[in-house]
């Protein structure tokens, strides 16, 4: 295909990441430039060549100028796509970045002395987006869906799917694009938006996270990793009296470390942003933070602590190669999640925050290992436990998170505090990323939900779509 140039006829990035972005003289920022050129050339690259779609799909969604100052500003933002070289340039003013595809791991952004070629060196050695098993066509080690079983009104599920593909009139656009239902094991429902497939892998952003606990579970599982032991962390050594070397990974996993951190993505300045669109080292970012709180008091969400345990979980494989190989085999293969992938920071560390990308049924699929307590096909997967942990609450948290993982459980016990969703299971689970992915959980319920979209205004009417499929599945 040769190379193709085009003037982006969308906005600046800060459409999506910074509603508050109300005045144009402000584009002239360099750091506001280089978060928005960074924001558009990884998204672009990742949609590219890791879901298959086309640039101006992208265009019309992550990049829409939903607003009238995303419209003035839009002329300004230039892309340069290259499908030979599988690298995505975009530039904003005096600011430019470059993303581009590696081997088989989604795509980084260009930094420093991490080169394109380097890039696109990197492997894990296996293949995404595998054949289904012909043996198995069923789900859920392939994708036929299930005749519709009793107990289920699959009328009332098409209804409330009908409703999560609706577009509000007069208010901002949800753009859902994939909704999976899958209930007693079963595939019953499933639902893609026009240009979107069965086979397309998307961007999970912080459902991600929960990839990661999993991953750990298995990590420790094998004598690994050890929860309660002080993690190697190199920035740590140099003062023997650093108390960031009371942190453990318990703590990073309930986000209760008590380092400094700032995750508003409506501050260009913000440590999240930072890390994301302007490190070479992702885990870096939040390893040099200070100790603001006694590790285990306070709770702060933080995509910094989700990229340091990645890191710790590579300092535990004797090479690179073995460490980007392990997601595939230990987790995603014995799922029957083809599709998956972790991406990775220019440093070669799994970008586990935001960067997985995986189909609505593979994402089922995980969530469907949730349900069944870490089991797969008769085979224990997780630890005897880890799912029951991880959805424990942190009580700092006020019954909200667990171990990288959201909860609906009660915040404090007979107190004046409600669930979030009172009229849905105490043991529902979810993980929830940007702009709208949700993979929702009810294990008593046997009911596993997913949601993909693209919802940057307004938010997308969660509630209702678990609310009316709870209700049509009992």
């Amino acid at each position: 295909m040769g190379r193709m140039r085009t003037f982006c006829r969308a906005c600046l990035l800060l459409a999506a990441l910074r509603p508050g972005f109300v005045c144009a003289q402000q584009a002239a920022d360099p750091a506001l430039l280089r978060v928005a050129a960074a924001y558009a050339a990884k998204v672009t690259a990742s949609a590219l060549f890791v879901s298959g779609r086309t640039l101006d799909s992208v265009l019309d969604e992550e990049l829409a100028p939903d607003r009238a100052i995303e419209a003035l500003i839009r002329p300004l933002l230039q892309f340069d796509v290259d499908a030979d070289a599988r690298t995505v340039t975009c530039r904003l003013g005096a600011a430019s970045a470059t993303a581009v595809a590696t081997g088989d791991l989604g795509c980084t952004l260009v930094f420093g002395a991490v080169t394109a070629d380097r890039l696109r060196q990197r492997t894990s050695g296996g293949h995404a987006d595998a054949p289904a098993d012909p043996a198995a066509p069923d789900w859920p080690r392939g994708d036929r869906a299930a005749p519709p079983a009793d107990g289920i009104d699959l009328a009332a599920v098409e209804r409330a799917i009908d409703a999560a593909f609706a577009e509000p009139a007069g208010k901002p656009r949800i753009r859902t694009r994939a909704v999976v239902v899958v209930h007693r094991s079963e595939l019953v429902a499933a639902r893609y938006a026009a240009g979107y497939t069965a086979a397309m892998p998307l961007p999970g952003w912080s459902m991600s996270k929960t990839l990661v606990d999993a991953l750990v579970g298995i990590r420790v599982q094998q004598g690994e990793l050890d929860l309660a032991a002080a993690p190697d962390v190199p920035e740590w050594r140099l003062d023997p009296d650093d108390r960031r070397r009371d942190i453990r990974l318990e703590h990073l996993l309930t986000m209760t470390a008590g380092l400094a951190w700032n995750e508003d993505y409506d501050d260009p300045n913000s440590d999240a942003l930072r890390m994301l669109l302007g490190s070479g080292d992702h885990a870096a970012e939040y390893a040099r933070q200070p100790l603001v709180a006694e590790p285990g008091r306070e709770y702060r969400y933080a995509s910094g602590s989700t990229n340091l345990i990645c890191r710790l979980l590579r300092r535990t494989f004797a090479s690179d190669t073995d460490y980007w190989a392990f997601p595939r085999a230990a987790l995603f293969e014995p799922l029957g999640m083809r599709s998956a992938l972790l991406e990775t920071d220019p440093s070669g560390t799994f970008v586990g925050s935001s960067y997985g990308f995986a189909t609505a049924r593979d994402w089922a699929r995980f969530g469907q290992l949730l349900a069944d307590d870490g089991m797969v096909g008769g085979r224990r997967l997780l630890p005897v436990g880890w799912v029951a942990r991880s959805a424990t609450p942190t009580p700092a948290s006020g019954g909200r998170f667990g171990w990288h993982l959201w909860l609906n459980a009660d915040p404090d016990g007979d107190g004046p505090r409600q669930r979030m969703w009172p009229d849905l299971p105490a043991d529902l689970l979810h993980l929830d990323g940007h702009e709208g992915q949700y993979c929702v959980v009810m294990p008593q319920a046997q009911l596993v939900i997913v949601r993909l979209g693209c919802t940057k205004s307004g938010g997308f009417g969660l509630h209702a779509l678990l609310r009316d499929v709870h209700a049509a599945c009992r």
